[in-house]
């Protein structure tokens, strides 16, 4: 096989933004993995060049297309010095070649002075991640005696930390390790993909939208769960971790962030924060700079900036270094921290406010983290105050609070950021759950009732999962359900007076969620191209007579429930391609929202199947007329007449199936008793198949479908989907993260109790 030819832009280096070492790219700067033997670099990459559209460079692969055999081969024929002579200069061409577009794994193992040198040179311009993985396993991989792969593992991390500028540590499942399942194998590489997807976005700065909550730098009362390296590490629930918290703070002392261990401890536990939450991730260094000045801004040059944080907090000190520290940091935020000896309020004049802001703005803090010490009950009043006059005077977030555990009040009454525990400890700081209570008795955390509307809702799981994360997370609101018959009858719960201090949003079940559309004041853009409405937001705007008026703003979390499950099911060797297809059986308004949800994923060839002909023809034309309107010239959704047909000879099999049918027939009741051509199912690789609905008893196609599991096809019932959408409602309602491991325990619970069919 030839070597891959790189994108035309790749023959030359794209305009570096901020100079060589900034950890700012290009967009299409090229990805280099280092790494021992064993530790996933070309797993990682084939990864990362599919999520990403690069072209993929093996260097052993390389190597052989120059020299026309492998590595291995010609140090046999050769010897190892002459290895090393072409080596240098097979990299040199590899580096030089590819400067862009591409991921480039496989190179540098027992790496030469002259190769380390390019390597350091290429990471100049360009993200080189040093995956890392455990010793032990590292060890299990190369085979050789415990002494002399301890001499050869010290050697070489110093070399790959030396030539790299950022770190990752890979947990895919030890090889010693046993799966329950081999369904469920494929998706365990696929939580690594996830993982190492983002963190790669990270590095451009171009995170991927996963919440649909406030900011965690607003002023819209937010806050950070504080854990330890030690808590992380031991006895910690990992489902906290995603349990309604606005950002996660990772604190370290100075014992651990100084002892050596930490370059391998801090990637692992970034990972494993990474894998459980969506949130920033914050890392805090504690010390004291007259006792450690150099150590602590050494982790944060050498250590802390290699793992990609969210954000992490610096020391108001040496300018000199502070700048060193702005100028590498990349696209982590910077949050200055300044620690007063006495109550935040009382010390510091007002006088003094203009200097730190010209250090700030100076020194490019993007936030400041000010704490006070030493006060008593009464000051927390002059802190609020005093955080005010920081936030006018400076165009930053600005956390402020007393650390004193007799003055609780300023840490509650800060809006930004305030710390967490997950359960109260010594120090007094509060819980998630008991800062919405003080703030629900304070009357500044108001009380919402939010609906679901629509016929026969009785069998819906929705009210449970959304009280149970309201209760879980201290907030004072209430889920309920409205069967009605017409859709004036939701005219009338919107325009109701008696409701305007109360309601805070529906949710619209068929079949009105085309009807709801025209009473809305402004509707997001997927609802738009869907045509279709199921989560409506209650907002309140005063006019300037001091009147309320109620503000509709209309979403759909339909296809965001969809897209998630096919996403986050849909095995690496599955990943979405240019000829991939999909495949929709049904052609109403769920239908809509999975043919979108193809569309945002990447897939181009959609096909529709739905026994009324005219139904799938209309979904058919509704979208290959949108997609033109887009200027989208490949995109189109075809229509499949008869499941007697064999899949078109033009296009491959599907490798993601949307069952979009219910599961009985209206009225009736009866089971809608249908399956697809088994043709149809016939990829090599498997896919996923994903059913919308759910109910208490398994349909005849999710029957068919659980058969083909077993020959690469992942099984997702639409509980999983109604969690998906649900978290995606949560979060538009409250404005918070949701607390994804309660909403989906309430709904395997409540679908128990139901004896509602499940696969969890």
């Amino acid at each position: 096989m030839s070597a891959p030819q790189p994108p035309s832009s790749s023959r030359t280096p794209g305009p570096h933004p901020e100079g060589p070492g900034s950890r700012r790219y290009s967009a299409d700067a090229t990805i280099l993995l280092v790494g021992f033997f064993g530790a996933g670099k070309k797993t990682l990459g084939l990864i990362a060049s599919v999520a990403l559209r690069r072209c993929f460079v093996d260097f052993d692969s390389f190597f052989r297309d120059q020299i026309h055999c492998s590595p291995q081969e010609f140090i046999a024929e050769h010897g190892f010095r002459r290895y090393r002579e072409v080596e240098t200069e097979v990299s040199r061409d590899v580096l030089t070649k590819y400067q862009t577009g591409c991921v480039i794994a496989g190179l540098g193992f027992a790496a030469s002075p002259t190769q380390r040198q390019l390597l350091g040179a290429f990471a100049q311009n360009h993200p080189v991640v040093y995956v890392r993985r455990s010793k032990a396993d590292l060890q299990h991989f190369i085979r050789i005696p415990s002494n002399n792969f301890d001499h050869i593992f010290e050697l070489e991390n110093a070399f790959f930390e030396s030539c790299s500028n950022f770190d990752f540590f890979n947990i895919t499942q030890e090889p010693n390790q046993q799966t329950k399942s081999q369904i469920h194998a494929p998706l365990k590489l696929k939580e690594v993909e996830r993982i190492f997807v983002a963190f790669l976005y990270r590095i451009f700065g171009d995170p991927h939208k996963q919440l649909f909550s406030a900011d965690a730098f607003s002023a819209t009362h937010t806050y950070a769960l504080d854990l330890s390296l030690k808590q992380l590490e031991t006895d910690l629930d990992t489902e906290f971790l995603d349990a309604g918290a606005d950002a996660i703070k990772l604190t370290l002392n100075h014992e651990e962030y100084s002892h050596g261990e930490i370059s391998v401890r801090l990637p692992r536990c970034m990972t494993i924060l990474r894998k459980h939450t969506r949130v920033p991730i914050i890392l805090d260094a504690q010390t004291d700079p007259e006792k450690d000045s150099t150590g602590y801004l050494k982790f944060l040059e050498t250590v802390a900036l290699r793992v990609a944080p969210d954000a992490f907090t610096c020391m108001l000190q040496n300018k000199d270094t502070v700048r060193r520290i702005h100028a590498t940091k990349g696209h982590s935020r910077m949050i200055a921290l300044y620690q007063q000896m006495g109550p935040l309020g009382v010390d510091m004049l007002p006088s003094e406010i203009p200097n730190l802001r010209i250090w700030l703005e100076d020194l490019g803090f993007e936030a400041l983290c000010i704490t006070g010490q030493h006060a008593v009950a009464g000051d927390a009043l002059a802190c609020v105050a005093f955080r005010q006059m920081l936030t006018s005077a400076l165009n930053i977030p600005v956390i402020a609070y007393n650390t004193d555990p007799e003055e609780r009040a300023s840490i509650l009454l800060n809006p930004t950021l305030s710390p967490i525990r997950v359960s109260p400890g010594q120090d007094q700081i509060y819980s998630l759950r008991d800062m919405q209570h003080a703030l629900s008795s304070f009357s500044l955390r108001p009380s919402k009732l939010f609906k679901i509307v629509g016929q026969d809702l009785r069998h819906s799981l929705s009210p449970a999962m959304h009280n149970a994360a309201y209760a879980a997370c201290g907030l004072p609101h209430k889920y309920d359900y409205d069967e009605i018959q017409t859709f004036h009858e939701i005219e009338v719960i919107l325009k109701t007076p008696s409701f305007d201090d109360f309601l805070g949003g529906l949710i619209i079940s068929l079949p009105f969620k085309n009807d709801i559309l025209p009473l809305l004041d402004e509707t997001s853009p997927d609802a738009r191209d869907i045509n279709a409405v199921n989560t409506v937001v209650l907002e309140y705007k005063l006019q300037p007579n001091g009147v309320r008026t109620p503000f509709y703003r209309g979403y759909n979390t339909d296809y965001t429930g969809i897209k998630d499950c096919v996403h986050s099911h849909l095995s690496p060797a599955n990943a979405i391609r240019g000829g991939s297809t999909a495949l929709i059986i049904g052609a109403g308004g769920m239908a809509h929202a999975a043919v979108y949800a193809c569309y945002q994923l990447g897939v181009r060839q959609v096909f529709v199947y739905n026994r009324t002909l005219s139904n799938a023809q209309k979904l058919a034309r509704y979208y290959n007329v949108w997609a033109r309107s887009k200027g989208d010239n490949i995109f189109h959704l075809h229509v499949l007449q008869s499941t007697e047909d064999r899949w078109p000879s033009d296009f491959r099999l599907p490798t993601i199936v949307i069952s979009c049918i219910p599961g009985r027939h209206v009225g009736t009741q009866l089971p809608v008793l249908f399956q697809v051509s088994g043709t149809w199912l016939e990829s090599r690789t498997g896919g996923v198949f994903v059913e919308v609905g759910y109910g208490p008893s398994k349909t005849s196609l999710m029957e068919q479908m659980t058969q083909w599991s077993m020959k690469g096809w992942i099984i997702v019932d639409g509980l999983k989907v109604l969690v998906k959408q649900g978290i995606t409602q949560y979060e538009l309602f409250t404005q918070r993260p949701a607390p994804v491991h309660v909403m989906r325990r309430a709904v395997q619970e409540e679908a128990i109790k139901k004896g509602y069919f499940h696969m969890w």
